[in-house]
């Protein structure tokens, strides 16, 4: 069913539960089931001015103030620090929400001394607007007025409004309110069904200053903003009657000139059972969006988690079989590849685009290497021989030559066939974490996951060359067959009957950490079988709980057993124990590998994926959060929608089925 909380557990609990709407184009609305915002990301309106990128934070929040007879209620909640006003939570009564079909929304029930509001947030997809409705009845006879008080912040969805002067310029015509003096702007409109009267807006600019950000605040950012006010919309009726107000990003003056079309959704949403894999489709789907290019085509990518990434390479290509293969959604699995093929360069895929131009980054070893395994498994997927041979193949055969050449970031073939990388200053794996100069898991030199996913790349293209070009196939499989003994040598650590982290010249990183269960997981595996087991049973033991793997052991001295603090506290937790939900795919896979897919492993491991599943109705509503603590209870952290997190869950779900 859609995410659901009662509003008898409590506010304060109700700050931990955060519902998510996506329309598409990397906009969003989010906030807490409370109503009370705690990150600088909550609003009404997120919209991009470059989708899926470039957002903008329009409108935060709306004041409701319901009047009948002397007596009113405001059903608003906002924190101040020293104090929360008005506290309309207190009056909710129960609160849902869906993430699927083309009006996402989130509806809210309060209820009080016979009075009765439905207020539902409805995001269109792939439009610029949020509709929220309000559906009042009142049991006291005589007129009901509704005010509606808009908060804007119009602002870079990174940062914090502080008021200046006299506020935004605010504009009425025709019914509709402008805010804003350059671009983008905001768009305001107030409609009323029949049995009410023609919604009035009364100007009034004013700034209300000093909320906080809690969720801010606590992650060592500034968790203070002053949000601009234009006045109220207001609308009065008897008995039971509508009301919707529209907003809407306008970012360009062609666009201005161009009405809202989005009609209203024929009916009010209302909860009904949900079936888990629904559930995790309608999840998916949040995190694919349009891509605008450069010379104004459109596309599709992978936002690699909300509310603040933008599109990763490495994220995309590890997500991209659970959101898209496993759901069927082909076409677009193949713009994405070609969306990131069509920036590779120096036979690197980027490891993100920037937020903000048309710039890309490439620090990254395996951005490039999870495209091959991408590539490899859409075509496996969708039978489409044409794409591997005309798009797909030749990217991923310059990968592979130009880290047998060598390229940028020092990543370069060694003499045994294995792939180093990288320094003593860089961070180019996923582990990546780095705060100034301090890198916090260095892993320059031959790192055990790249060098698995290199064996599994070179065996894909031995393969897929085989039919066409033996001589190629046949170098990729000597290659593969040199890089097949020295992984399997040089990294087994005899000791703890598993595989090192990080080989370079003498030192071997004897660190437990999960990067290993890539050498089994994979299709292509350079290890033995009893090799394979014995990784997978100490995977188990050491990193494994109920929300996905360790980054490290917890007998690691270096061990952090929670994820919380400022930058630099977060950063050096990031992967010295944190739980990481995507990792649960790898082990999945590789525990059903090393037990032949036995209808017993996938009985064991479909049990062992439950409190993940049971997540969907925690912190992120619907979703899988980014990371959770290394010790019980697991506390989430992080994004609260993680692409990969949703994605290797529902492969791990289909696996077991």
């Amino acid at each position: 069913m859609p995410s659901q909380f009662e509003a008898s557990k409590g506010w304060m609990e109700q700050l931990d539960r955060e519902w998510l709407l996506t329309n598409g184009r990397g906009g969003f609305a989010s906030g807490t089931v409370a109503g009370v915002a705690t990150r600088r990301y909550h609003g009404l309106l997120i919209a991009s001015g470059r989708p899926p990128l470039e957002r903008w934070l329009l409108l935060s929040a709306v004041l409701e103030r319901v009047e009948y007879g002397d007596q009113f209620r405001e059903l608003a909640a906002f924190d101040f620090g020293e104090t929360v006003h008005p506290r309309g939570f207190e009056v909710l009564k129960d609160f849902a929400s869906s993430n699927a079909g083309p009006w996402p929304w989130a509806r809210f029930t309060y209820a009080w001394d016979g009075v009765r509001v439905v207020k539902c947030v409805c995001l269109p997809r792939d439009s610029d607007e949020v509709v929220v409705r309000y559906q009042v009845t009142s049991e006291h006879g005589g007129r009901v007025s509704l005010g509606l008080c808009p908060f804007v912040a119009i602002r870079d969805f990174h940062g914090v409004t502080q008021a200046f002067g006299n506020g935004f310029p605010v504009e009425e015509r025709d019914g509709t309110v402008w805010i804003g003096g350059g671009w983008p702007r905001l768009r305001l409109r107030a409609e009323a069904g029949e049995s009410a009267d023609r919604p009035r807006f009364e100007h009034g600019p004013d700034w209300w200053r000093g909320f906080a950000y809690r969720e801010e605040a606590s992650r060592g950012f500034d968790g203070r903003e002053d949000l601009f006010v234009p006045g109220w919309f207001r609308v009065a009726g008897e008995g039971s009657f509508e009301v919707a107000l529209r907003a809407e990003a306008v970012f360009s003056e062609e666009a201005a000139h161009v009405q809202p079309v989005a009609a209203l959704p024929p009916q009010w949403p209302e909860p009904r059972e949900v079936a888990i894999e629904e559930r995790l489709a309608a999840a998916a789907d949040a995190f694919v969006v349009e891509r605008r290019r450069a010379d104004g085509s459109r596309s599709t990518t992978i936002l690699a988690g909300y509310p603040w990434f933008g599109d990763w390479g490495r994220d995309t290509f590890i997500a991209l079989p659970g959101l898209l293969l496993e759901t069927g959604r082909f076409i677009e699995a193949r713009q994405v590849l070609e969306t990131f093929a069509s920036a590779q360069r120096d036979g690197l895929i980027p490891n993100r685009f920037s937020d903000y131009g048309d710039g890309c980054d490439y620090n990254s070893v395996d951005a490039s290497l999870w495209y091959v395994h991408a590539a490899d498994a859409y075509c496996h997927a969708s039978s489409d021989a044409w794409a591997w041979r005309e798009v797909l193949g030749p990217v991923c055969e310059r990968i592979v030559e130009a880290f047998v050449e060598g390229t940028q970031f020092n990543i370069h073939m060694d003499n045994d066939g294995l792939i180093w990388c990288g320094d003593d200053s860089t961070q180019l794996t996923w582990m990546d974490a780095k705060h100034g100069d301090t890198v916090f898991t260095p892993r320059h030199g031959k790192p055990v996951e790249i060098n698995a996913l290199w064996y599994h790349a070179l065996c894909v293209l031995a393969e897929r060359s085989g039919p066409r070009d033996k001589k190629r196939a046949s170098w990729y499989t000597e290659v593969a067959g040199r890089a097949r003994k020295a992984l399997a040598h040089e990294f087994w650590n005899p000791e703890t009957d598993c595989l090192f982290d990080v080989v370079r010249d003498d030192y071997h990183d004897a660190a437990i950490r999960p990067n290993q269960i890539l050498a089994v997981s994979l299709p292509h595996s350079a290890l033995t079988r009893k090799q394979q087991r014995a990784v997978v049973t100490v995977a188990e033991r050491e990193l494994l709980t109920p929300y996905g793997l360790r980054s490290l052991s917890p007998h690691d001295p270096a061990y952090r057993s929670r994820y919380a603090g400022n930058s630099w506290e977060r950063d050096s937790a990031y992967h010295q124990g944190t739980v990481w939900g995507w990792l649960i795919g790898p082990f999945v896979e590789a525990y059903l590998r090393v037990h032949d897919f036995s209808p017993s492993a996938k009985s064991r491991m479909r049990a062992g994926l439950q409190t993940l599943v049971a997540h969907l109705d925690e912190a992120g509503l619907g979703s899988v959060s980014e990371v959770f603590d290394g010790d019980p209870p697991h506390r989430p952290g992080g994004c609260i929608a993680q692409a990969w997190s949703v994605a290797e869950l529902l492969r791990a779900w289909r696996m077991t089925a």
